[in-house]
């Protein structure tokens, strides 16, 4: 295993760990979501770290598994963080409710068997 295989599967079981906490939030529902400010808050600290963990998968790693949208992950980061203010609850709901559960089961059945 190279020292990109090792800095991308130490990446990847950070963002699974985000993934599990993050569906934990989201089992009550969406109206719970919706009206549960600190719930909002967390899945959106969740959205910016999963953005900061893939940054840190090496880009020669992530060229080798393009099933997933690698740019659009890490630029959700900053979207995330520096639109605090205006960012749809709803939005953010099927983020996290699609996109997530995705990433995750990408990375644990296909990214990190395959490294």
């Amino acid at each position: 295993m190279t020292a990109d295989d090792r800095k991308a599967r130490d990446a990847a079981a950070r963002v699974i760990s985000v993934c599990e906490v993050i569906a934990h939030i989201v089992e009550p529902g969406e109206q719970h979501f919706l009206d549960d400010i600190q719930a909002q808050w967390a899945a959106e600290m969740g959205l910016i770290r999963i953005g900061e963990a893939v940054a840190k998968i090496p880009a020669s790693v992530r060229e080798r598994f393009d099933g997933q949208p690698w740019r659009q992950i890490i630029d959700m980061r900053t979207f995330v963080a520096r639109r605090d203010d205006d960012l749809d609850p709803r939005r953010v709901w099927r983020t996290l409710t699609r996109d997530v559960p995705r990433l995750r089961d990408y990375l644990s059945d296909v990214m990190l068997p395959a490294l």
